[in-house]
């Protein structure tokens, strides 16, 4: 069987499988502190860091395994990727995580700062510029995922300071950046799913390209996380009020 891969050069694939690491990382993090701040024991943290840590390398290796088959390769309406890869993982987050006892732990203990801090991941959207420059990748949904996603992560940081000082409008710019990080993903499933329609009528390679490996990563994990994260926020604002 013949693997099917990215186009980029190597030396930007590989630094993109890098670069993921951040996420999961900043995930494990963020529900490790929360549940020390719960006064749980050492043991019961690590214990949860684990668990993120297997769940996501298990269901980014299978994103990867499916990539490298060529299921994702081809444009189809509505996208395989967002199908088999991100509406599961959205349903996985909203339907189990959300009512679970342990994530009401982190929820309830992490800093909204430490919530917001994990968009820094957003930042991986330098990668939709990237596949541009080497031609993998449509103008229109390069600029629009890319500088959304830079945009919102250069925002959080913004945010993350004025919350952790406790300056006066804190709150109110978080709600912004918010609804601000909100519209972008979403414009950007807007985006790919009318490129995607077009291709599949022209058959134009359009955002096929995300859905090789490793950039399928991107659609299958982002998507549903960065929607759960901006909900989950917008939770804790609710609650600040």
């Amino acid at each position: 069987m013949e693997f099917v891969i990215t186009d980029v050069p190597t030396w930007v694939a590989v630094l993109f499988i890098i670069s993921f690491v951040t996420p999961i990382y900043l995930i494990a993090q963020v529900a490790k502190k929360a549940y020390l701040r719960a006064n749980k024991s050492d043991v019961e943290a690590q214990r949860v860091s684990r668990n993120i840590y297997f769940f996501y390398a298990v269901f980014l290796g299978m994103i990867a395994l499916l990539s490298l088959m060529g299921v994702f390769a081809a444009n189809t309406l509505p996208p395989r990727i967002l199908l088999i890869g991100a509406l599961p993982l959205l349903l996985f987050y909203f339907l189990y995580i959300r009512s679970s006892a342990w994530f009401k732990i982190i929820l309830e203990n992490a800093p909204l700062s430490d919530l917001v801090k994990i968009h820094l991941f957003r930042f991986v959207g330098i990668f939709f510029f990237i596949n541009y420059y080497y031609g993998t990748l449509p103008k229109q949904f390069a600029f629009t995922g890319g500088g959304g996603d830079i945009l919102t992560a250069l925002l959080a940081i913004w945010v993350i300071y004025v919350l952790k000082q406790k300056k006066k409008y804190a709150i109110s710019l978080t709600w912004i950046w918010n609804v601000i990080g909100l519209l972008d993903i979403l414009s950007v499933l807007v985006t790919a799913v009318l490129i995607t329609r077009e291709a599949v009528v022209t058959g134009v390679e359009g955002v096929a390209q995300f859905g090789t490996f490793p950039f399928s990563w991107i659609p299958a994990f982002a998507p549903a996380t960065i929607l759960f994260l901006h909900i989950v926020i917008f939770g804790k604002l609710q609650g600040r009020r």
